[in-house]
C-alpha cells in the first residue's frame, strides 16, 4: 500500500508539470485594460491588475479562461512556445431587456445571486465524501481491505482539498461576497450622515473602524449606528492627538 501511494504521488507530480504564462486583458471596443477579471486554468486562479496584467500557472496543453461580469466568457488554448504577453480581448455581452430601471443604489442580494450563478461550479466545490472514498464491494479494487475498496484518487483529493485551486478560488469569492455585505451595512453614506466626516478623514475612519464579517452578522441596523456614533469621538480624539 505504501509503494502504491508513492507511485500515485509521483504520477500526480508528473501530471502537474506545467508552465507560467502572463498577459494582458483588454476591452475589445475601448482597447482599455480590464481590471478585476477572473483568469483561471486547470492549476491556478488569478485576477487581472490595474493595467489588465496577470500571471498564472498552467498545465501542459491547458486552456486559460477569463470571466468578467458584462463580458462574454473567453477561452484561449495555451501555446507552449508563447509563455508571455498573451493578448486577451474581451467582448461585451449583449443583454436584451424589456424594461430597464436605473438606480443609484446597487442591489447587493441580486449581485450576490448573479455572482453565485456565474461561478456556480466554484461555489459548489467540495471535498469527496466518505462514500466516495470507501466503497463496499466484494470485487477486488485498487486497495481491497476487508471487503471494502478505497479509491486512492478520491482519498488523495480529500487530503489535499484545502490546497486545491477550487478551494482557494471559492474562498476568494466568499471573501469578496462578505466584503460587499459589510460595505452595504457599514457604508460611507451612513458614516457621513452620522459623523459629517468626508474625504481622507472619512476613508481613515472607514479603514480603522470597519467591523469584521462575524461582528456585522450579529449587529442590527441600530447597533451599527450606535457603533459609529461611539467610535466617532474616539477617532476625532486620536486625530487631534496626532496633530499635536
Amino acid at each position: 500500500m505504501r509503494y502504491l501511494f508513492i507511485l500515485l504521488m509521483v504520477c500526480s507530480c508528473l501530471c502537474s508539470y506545467g508552465q507560467t504564462v502572463s498577459g494582458i486583458v483588454t476591452d475589445k471596443r475601448t482597447r482599455q485594460p480590464v481590471t478585476g477579471a477572473w483568469v483561471t486554468s486547470s492549476k491556478a486562479t488569478a485576477i487581472s491588475g490595474i493595467q489588465g496584467e496577470f500571471t498564472i500557472n498552467t498545465a501542459k496543453s491547458d486552456t486559460v479562461k477569463v470571466k468578467m461580469q458584462g463580458y462574454k466568457l473567453y477561452g484561449l488554448p495555451v501555446n507552449p512556445s508563447a509563455k508571455k504577453n498573451l493578448q486577451i480581448v474581451l467582448e461585451e455581452a449583449i443583454i436584451e431587456l424589456n424594461v430597464v430601471h436605473v438606480t443609484a443604489k446597487r442591489d447587493r442580494v441580486k449581485d450576490s445571486l448573479n455572482n453565485r450563478k456565474m461561478f456556480a461550479k466554484e461555489f459548489n466545490a467540495a471535498p469527496p465524501k466518505l462514500k466516495d472514498i470507501i466503497v463496499v464491494s466484494s470485487n477486488p479494487g485498487p486497495i481491497p481491505i476487508a471487503g471494502v475498496t478505497i479509491i486512492p484518487s478520491q482519498f488523495i483529493k480529500a487530503l489535499t482539498y484545502k490546497h486545491s485551486r477550487e478551494y482557494k478560488f471559492k474562498q476568494v469569492l466568499i471573501r469578496d461576497e462578505q466584503a460587499r455585505y459589510i460595505d452595504s451595512r457599514f457604508s460611507e453614506r451612513l458614516v457621513t450622515e452620522l459623523t459629517g466626516l468626508k474625504g481622507d478623514s472619512l476613508l481613515d475612519f472607514m479603514d480603522k473602524y470597519r467591523p469584521g464579517i462575524e461582528k456585522v452578522k450579529t449587529m442590527s441596523d441600530y447597533d451599527i449606528r450606535a457603533y459609529i456614533n461611539i467610535s466617532a469621538p474616539k477617532f476625532r480624539s486620536s486625530f487631534v492627538s496626532k496633530a499635536k
